[in-house]
Protein backbone atom coordinates (compact mmCIF):
# COMPACT_ATOMS: atom_id res chain seq x y z
CA UNK A 1 0.00 0.00 0.00
CA UNK A 2 1.28 3.61 -0.56
CA UNK A 3 1.35 5.73 2.00
CA UNK A 4 2.22 9.12 0.59
CA UNK A 5 0.72 9.66 -2.84
CA UNK A 6 1.09 13.22 -4.81
CA UNK A 7 -0.07 12.94 -8.69
CA UNK A 8 0.72 16.31 -10.32
CA UNK A 9 -1.05 16.75 -13.54
CA UNK A 10 1.59 17.56 -16.14
CA UNK A 11 -0.30 17.97 -19.58
CA UNK A 12 -3.82 18.51 -19.97
CA UNK A 13 -5.97 20.81 -22.30
CA UNK A 14 -6.26 23.94 -19.49
CA UNK A 15 -3.21 25.77 -17.39
CA UNK A 16 -4.45 28.21 -15.21
CA UNK A 17 -1.14 29.34 -13.72
CA UNK A 18 1.57 31.79 -14.99
CA UNK A 19 4.39 30.42 -17.22
CA UNK A 20 2.49 26.68 -17.49
CA UNK A 21 1.06 25.62 -21.23
CA UNK A 22 -1.97 23.72 -22.33
CA UNK A 23 -2.41 21.32 -24.87
CA UNK A 24 -5.23 18.64 -25.91
CA UNK A 25 -3.88 15.76 -24.13
CA UNK A 26 -3.00 14.36 -20.94
CA UNK A 27 0.15 13.16 -18.66
CA UNK A 28 0.60 12.42 -15.03
CA UNK A 29 4.04 12.85 -13.05
CA UNK A 30 3.30 10.32 -10.13
CA UNK A 31 5.10 10.20 -6.96
CA UNK A 32 4.01 6.77 -5.05
CA UNK A 33 6.53 6.78 -1.57
CA UNK A 34 9.76 5.72 -3.57
CA UNK A 35 8.47 5.20 -6.84
CA UNK A 36 8.23 7.71 -9.39
CA UNK A 37 6.01 7.27 -12.68
CA UNK A 38 5.04 8.37 -16.08
CA UNK A 39 1.30 8.10 -16.72
CA UNK A 40 0.65 9.10 -20.84
CA UNK A 41 2.90 11.72 -21.99
CA UNK A 42 0.82 14.33 -24.08
CA UNK A 43 0.98 15.31 -27.62
CA UNK A 44 4.92 16.51 -26.89
CA UNK A 45 4.81 20.34 -26.85
CA UNK A 46 4.75 20.80 -23.49
CA UNK A 47 5.78 17.97 -21.66
CA UNK A 48 9.52 18.99 -21.18
CA UNK A 49 8.31 23.05 -20.91
CA UNK A 50 5.41 22.52 -18.27
CA UNK A 51 8.04 19.31 -16.44
CA UNK A 52 10.60 22.76 -16.02
CA UNK A 53 8.54 25.06 -14.72
CA UNK A 54 6.96 22.94 -12.26
CA UNK A 55 10.64 21.74 -10.99
CA UNK A 56 9.78 17.93 -11.53
CA UNK A 57 12.93 16.09 -12.42
CA UNK A 58 12.04 13.43 -15.21
CA UNK A 59 15.53 11.80 -14.58
CA UNK A 60 13.77 10.33 -11.33
CA UNK A 61 11.26 8.26 -13.30
CA UNK A 62 11.32 5.12 -13.43
CA UNK A 63 8.82 3.45 -15.67
CA UNK A 64 6.13 4.81 -17.98
CA UNK A 65 2.74 3.54 -19.59
CA UNK A 66 0.45 3.96 -21.83
CA UNK A 67 -2.79 4.51 -21.54
CA UNK A 68 -3.84 3.50 -25.17
CA UNK A 69 -2.39 4.32 -28.31
CA UNK A 70 -3.52 7.68 -29.56
CA UNK A 71 -1.59 10.63 -30.33
CA UNK A 72 -2.54 13.14 -28.08
CA UNK A 73 -1.49 10.33 -25.19
CA UNK A 74 1.54 9.08 -26.55
CA UNK A 75 3.08 11.87 -29.15
CA UNK A 76 5.51 13.19 -26.10
CA UNK A 77 6.62 9.67 -25.43
CA UNK A 78 10.25 10.34 -27.19
CA UNK A 79 11.10 13.63 -25.57
CA UNK A 80 10.31 12.16 -22.10
CA UNK A 81 12.28 9.53 -22.41
CA UNK A 82 15.14 11.34 -23.74
CA UNK A 83 14.70 13.29 -19.99
CA UNK A 84 14.10 9.78 -18.22
CA UNK A 85 16.64 7.57 -20.21
CA UNK A 86 15.85 3.99 -20.41
CA UNK A 87 12.95 3.22 -18.70
CA UNK A 88 10.17 0.29 -18.27
CA UNK A 89 7.61 0.93 -20.48
CA UNK A 90 4.56 -0.90 -20.25
CA UNK A 91 1.77 -0.20 -23.02
CA UNK A 92 -0.91 -2.59 -24.86
CA UNK A 93 0.03 -4.33 -28.30
CA UNK A 94 -2.83 -2.73 -30.12
CA UNK A 95 -1.32 0.64 -29.22
CA UNK A 96 1.20 0.17 -31.89
CA UNK A 97 -1.77 0.01 -34.92
CA UNK A 98 -3.26 2.50 -36.82
CA UNK A 99 -5.43 4.22 -35.83
CA UNK A 100 -8.21 6.95 -37.60
CA UNK A 101 -10.59 9.58 -36.42
CA UNK A 102 -13.90 9.90 -38.11
CA UNK A 103 -13.04 12.11 -40.98
CA UNK A 104 -10.35 9.74 -41.42
CA UNK A 105 -7.37 11.56 -39.70
CA UNK A 106 -4.65 9.52 -38.70
CA UNK A 107 -4.33 10.37 -34.56
CA UNK A 108 -2.38 6.90 -33.88
CA UNK A 109 1.09 7.02 -32.19
CA UNK A 110 3.85 8.49 -33.98
CA UNK A 111 6.60 6.97 -32.20
CA UNK A 112 8.85 4.25 -33.56
CA UNK A 113 7.66 0.66 -34.11
CA UNK A 114 8.31 -1.99 -31.00
CA UNK A 115 11.96 -2.77 -32.13
CA UNK A 116 12.78 0.93 -32.19
CA UNK A 117 11.44 1.43 -29.06
CA UNK A 118 13.17 -1.65 -27.33
CA UNK A 119 16.14 -0.56 -28.48
CA UNK A 120 15.34 2.90 -26.26
CA UNK A 121 14.06 1.23 -23.16
CA UNK A 122 15.09 -1.01 -20.09
CA UNK A 123 12.58 -3.24 -20.76
CA UNK A 124 9.47 -3.12 -23.15
CA UNK A 125 6.39 -4.65 -21.50
CA UNK A 126 3.59 -5.21 -24.09
CA UNK A 127 0.83 -6.96 -22.66
CA UNK A 128 -3.57 -7.24 -22.45
CA UNK A 129 -3.50 -8.30 -19.31
CA UNK A 130 -3.20 -6.79 -15.99
CA UNK A 131 -0.01 -5.76 -14.88
CA UNK A 132 1.47 -4.85 -11.69
CA UNK A 133 3.71 -2.35 -12.13
CA UNK A 134 5.45 -1.99 -8.30
CA UNK A 135 3.63 -2.19 -5.04
CA UNK A 136 0.47 -1.11 -4.95
CA UNK A 137 0.24 -0.02 -8.59
CA UNK A 138 -1.45 -1.58 -11.54
CA UNK A 139 -2.66 -1.33 -14.68
CA UNK A 140 -5.90 -2.62 -15.59
CA UNK A 141 -4.96 -4.06 -19.29
CA UNK A 142 -7.86 -4.89 -21.40
CA UNK A 143 -10.94 -3.92 -19.91
CA UNK A 144 -14.17 -5.58 -20.34
CA UNK A 145 -16.86 -4.32 -22.30
CA UNK A 146 -19.89 -5.51 -19.82
CA UNK A 147 -22.58 -2.31 -20.25
CA UNK A 148 -23.87 -1.43 -23.64
CA UNK A 149 -24.53 2.02 -23.11
CA UNK A 150 -20.75 2.47 -22.44
CA UNK A 151 -19.64 3.39 -25.86
CA UNK A 152 -15.90 4.18 -26.89
CA UNK A 153 -17.92 7.97 -27.49
CA UNK A 154 -16.69 7.53 -30.85
CA UNK A 155 -16.75 6.29 -33.97
CA UNK A 156 -13.03 5.53 -34.13
CA UNK A 157 -11.55 3.25 -37.35
CA UNK A 158 -8.43 1.04 -37.89
CA UNK A 159 -7.96 2.46 -41.73
CA UNK A 160 -8.28 6.35 -43.84
CA UNK A 161 -11.13 4.67 -45.57
CA UNK A 162 -12.90 4.26 -42.40
CA UNK A 163 -14.42 0.48 -43.16
CA UNK A 164 -13.10 -0.90 -39.88
CA UNK A 165 -14.22 0.28 -36.56
CA UNK A 166 -11.45 0.78 -33.82
CA UNK A 167 -12.87 -0.49 -30.10
CA UNK A 168 -9.47 0.73 -29.04
CA UNK A 169 -9.28 -2.60 -27.09
CA UNK A 170 -5.46 -0.89 -25.70
CA UNK A 171 -7.62 1.38 -23.48
CA UNK A 172 -6.25 0.60 -19.99
CA UNK A 173 -6.30 2.43 -16.86
CA UNK A 174 -3.68 3.27 -14.01
CA UNK A 175 -5.00 2.07 -10.54
CA UNK A 176 -2.53 2.96 -7.00
CA UNK A 177 -3.70 1.83 -3.63
CA UNK A 178 -3.49 3.97 -0.86
CA UNK A 179 -4.66 3.71 2.65
CA UNK A 180 -8.51 5.61 1.62
CA UNK A 181 -8.62 3.62 -1.25
CA UNK A 182 -7.95 3.24 -4.97
CA UNK A 183 -6.94 6.00 -6.84
CA UNK A 184 -7.32 5.73 -10.41
CA UNK A 185 -6.00 7.68 -13.97
CA UNK A 186 -8.13 7.23 -16.67
CA UNK A 187 -6.41 7.95 -19.66
CA UNK A 188 -9.81 8.48 -22.29
CA UNK A 189 -11.57 6.11 -20.37
CA UNK A 190 -12.60 4.65 -24.09
CA UNK A 191 -13.76 1.22 -22.19
CA UNK A 192 -16.41 3.37 -20.20
CA UNK A 193 -15.87 4.37 -16.67
CA UNK A 194 -18.27 2.03 -15.36
CA UNK A 195 -16.88 -1.01 -17.54
CA UNK A 196 -13.27 0.35 -16.04
CA UNK A 197 -14.17 1.09 -12.29
CA UNK A 198 -15.87 -2.74 -11.85
CA UNK A 199 -13.03 -4.27 -13.77
CA UNK A 200 -10.91 -3.18 -11.44
CA UNK A 201 -12.65 -4.13 -8.06
CA UNK A 202 -12.70 -7.06 -9.47
CA UNK A 203 -8.93 -6.99 -9.88
CA UNK A 204 -8.29 -6.01 -6.39
CA UNK A 205 -10.36 -8.05 -4.32
CA UNK A 206 -12.96 -5.31 -4.40
CA UNK A 207 -11.25 -2.41 -3.08
CA UNK A 208 -12.97 0.52 -2.35
CA UNK A 209 -12.27 3.22 -4.99
CA UNK A 210 -11.73 6.64 -3.53
CA UNK A 211 -10.92 9.23 -6.48
CA UNK A 212 -11.53 8.79 -10.31
CA UNK A 213 -9.13 11.54 -12.02
CA UNK A 214 -8.82 11.68 -15.69
CA UNK A 215 -10.48 11.83 -19.30
CA UNK A 216 -14.11 10.05 -19.21
CA UNK A 217 -14.93 11.05 -23.17
CA UNK A 218 -18.12 11.43 -22.40
CA UNK A 219 -18.22 14.87 -24.58
CA UNK A 220 -21.03 13.51 -26.93
CA UNK A 221 -23.06 11.60 -24.34
CA UNK A 222 -26.90 11.79 -24.03
CA UNK A 223 -28.55 12.27 -20.75
CA UNK A 224 -29.22 8.34 -20.46
CA UNK A 225 -25.65 7.52 -20.36
CA UNK A 226 -24.33 10.34 -18.19
CA UNK A 227 -27.26 9.38 -15.48
CA UNK A 228 -25.75 5.94 -15.45
CA UNK A 229 -22.14 7.18 -15.03
CA UNK A 230 -23.41 9.21 -12.16
CA UNK A 231 -25.31 6.72 -10.44
CA UNK A 232 -22.21 3.77 -10.44
CA UNK A 233 -20.38 6.90 -9.09
CA UNK A 234 -22.30 7.39 -5.91
CA UNK A 235 -22.74 3.49 -5.85
CA UNK A 236 -19.04 3.21 -5.84
CA UNK A 237 -18.86 6.04 -3.24
CA UNK A 238 -16.21 8.14 -5.03
CA UNK A 239 -15.11 10.73 -2.35
CA UNK A 240 -12.47 12.86 -5.27
CA UNK A 241 -13.89 13.16 -8.85
CA UNK A 242 -11.28 14.87 -11.41
CA UNK A 243 -13.06 15.14 -15.14
CA UNK A 244 -10.82 16.32 -17.61
CA UNK A 245 -9.83 16.48 -21.57
CA UNK A 246 -12.15 14.21 -23.02
CA UNK A 247 -14.61 14.75 -20.55
CA UNK A 248 -16.66 17.33 -22.81
CA UNK A 249 -17.87 20.61 -21.04
CA UNK A 250 -21.93 19.73 -20.73
CA UNK A 251 -20.34 16.46 -18.76
CA UNK A 252 -17.92 18.30 -16.50
CA UNK A 253 -20.68 21.42 -15.59
CA UNK A 254 -23.05 17.61 -14.71
CA UNK A 255 -20.80 16.06 -12.60
CA UNK A 256 -19.67 19.50 -10.89
CA UNK A 257 -23.48 20.00 -10.20
CA UNK A 258 -24.11 16.31 -8.81
CA UNK A 259 -21.27 16.12 -6.74
CA UNK A 260 -20.31 19.38 -5.60
CA UNK A 261 -18.19 17.72 -2.71
CA UNK A 262 -16.32 15.38 -4.61
CA UNK A 263 -15.47 17.52 -8.03
CA UNK A 264 -11.93 18.89 -8.66
CA UNK A 265 -10.58 20.65 -11.16
CA UNK A 266 -7.13 19.26 -12.78
CA UNK A 267 -5.46 22.31 -14.61
CA UNK A 268 -1.74 21.85 -15.60
CA UNK A 269 0.36 22.17 -12.09
CA UNK A 270 -2.61 20.56 -10.28
CA UNK A 271 -0.69 18.51 -7.50
CA UNK A 272 -3.11 15.76 -5.60
CA UNK A 273 -2.15 14.24 -2.79
CA UNK A 274 -3.43 10.88 -1.10
CA UNK A 275 -1.92 9.29 1.97
CA UNK A 276 -1.37 9.81 5.15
Amino acid sequence: MIRHLTITQLVENTADAMGLLGEHGVAWFIEADEQCLLFDTGQGQTLRHNAGRLGLSLERVEAIALSHGHYDHTGGLMDALAMTGAVDLYLHPAALEPKYNRDGRAIGTPFPDADALRAQTRRLIISSEPTRMAPGIGLTGEIPRRHAIEDTGGPFYRDPQRGQPDLIPDDQALYLDTPAGLVVLLGCGHSGVVNTLEHIQALTDQRPIHAVIGGTHLLRADADRLAFTAQALERFGIAYLAPIHCTGLPAVCYFRDRFPSQFRESPVGTRHQFGE
